[in-house]
């Protein structure tokens, strides 16, 4: 059964802490689009429980406009331990201030309708940590920071499926990063070059590339797998 509740903070019978009605309010707009009439206080308290489990899984963190931390899961801190050094608990560490700050100055030159953060992407020992910027209109100066940790992939035909190509596609394009020419892709897959230059058509549409070297490059984009201690890239 699928619930439509109503999120209310302002009623006495609610015995949310100050951190519970923060995180509600930071999120309730992304998760609440049901009948207002709906709502229950178990309702509420399930959907708290539930938002609390993403966000301690993910890791995150309710930051002011100047990067004051007003609030962090465990499994937040244990991502900034591992992936920063030393920093003040109550601010964020200082290259993600820089960051956070650049992305605050960028949503206020914007105009009224907001467009979304990029997320930064700090690779580390073969895994990848992404955080993203989630902005909210109903508490004002707080932000809410997720950190999500992911294994990264490799150029492998298998990870190239995971961005969209079909397997023939993924074949192609891994031999084109191996610098094979057309001639070579065809007699390794067993087909002719004019069926290699169609799959290439393929590729370089659905990447939106012109080029062979562009689509190695915007596959190894996708996959997170460009050199840089720092890569912020649209998802």
């Amino acid at each position: 059964m699928v619930l439509k509740p109503r999120i209310s903070l302002g009623c006495d019978r609610q015995k949310f802490t100050n951190c519970d009605r923060c995180i509600l309010n930071l999120v309730r707009q992304h998760l609440i689009q049901g009948d207002k009439n709906a709502s229950t206080f178990n309702q509420e308290q399930q959907i708290l429980t539930q938002i609390k489990q993403v966000f301690d899984r993910l890791g995150a963190i309710i930051v002011t406009t100047e990067g004051q931390v007003q609030f962090m899961t465990q499994r937040g801190e244990q991502l900034l331990n591992q992936y920063f050094s030393q920093y003040a608990l109550q601010s964020l560490p200082e290259s993600l201030q820089y960051w956070f700050k650049h992305q605050i100055l960028l949503l206020k030159s914007e105009s009224e309708v907001l467009s979304p953060c990029l997320p930064l992407h700090i690779e580390q020992a073969r895994k990848q940590l992404l955080v993203r910027l989630i902005c909210s209109d109903l508490i004002e100066n707080q932000y809410l920071v997720l950190l999500e940790e992911r294994e990264l992939q490799s150029f492998s035909i298998s990870s190239l499926e995971l961005i969209g190509l079909t397997k023939r596609e993924a074949e192609v394009l891994f031999w084109v990063a191996k610098d094979k020419s057309n001639a070579a892709i065809a007699k390794v897959l067993g087909c002719s070059t004019g069926t290699v230059r169609k799959h290439l058509e393929h590729i370089h549409g659905k990447l939106g590339v012109q080029t062979r070297t562009a689509a190695v490059m915007v596959a190894l984009e996708k996959l997170g797998l460009l050199k840089g201690s720092f890569v912020a890239i649209s998802s």
